[in-house]
């Protein structure tokens, strides 16, 4: 299972992204070919969301990971993670520097029927925590590589 995780410091919100196929397997082009099927979970004591739709692609999550990795080792103080509009966006900005502190700010549009409901949120967490969503997105990356048009 790839899945790239994030959750607040009390473990009560949390968003998830899962990949668990290619979405075209056909494709004739590098861009189709690297868009996943996906798995979005997002968690909070006053809301319990998932569902399923095509958002992430191996070329994002690639471009991703250093992105994620410069954060972490501080090069980098903010970082906006927006897979596709319009289902997820997250801004994660350290605050005190160095410190462990990560303030996390999200908007999250998801289908609701015929509607699209959308949601922001916001909750704190830790580098910990990031590193394990980084982790996710490597594992992402590992199951999912670019693929070539053969």
């Amino acid at each position: 299972m790839a899945l790239a995780k994030l959750a607040s410091r009390d473990g009560a919100t949390d968003i998830s992204i899962e990949s668990y196929s290619y979405a075209y397997e056909e494709a004739q082009n590098i861009h189709d070919l690297a868009w996943h099927r996906n798995w979005v979970g997002f968690h909070a004591p006053e809301h319990r969301i998932t569902f399923d739709d095509i958002m992430l692609d191996s070329l994002l999550v690639a471009h991703y990971i250093p992105v994620f990795e410069s954060f972490l080792v501080g090069n980098v103080q903010r970082i906006e993670f927006e897979p596709t509009e319009p289902y997820v966006c997250l801004t994660l900005t350290r605050r005190g520097g160095a410190g462990d502190e990560v303030d996390v700010r999200g908007h999250l549009e998801h289908p609701l029927g015929e509607e699209t409901e959308e949601l922001d949120f916001a909750f704190e967490t830790s580098v910990a925590e990031v590193e394990q969503f980084l982790q996710g997105l490597r594992e992402i990356a590992r199951e999912f590589p670019v693929r070539e048009v053969e």
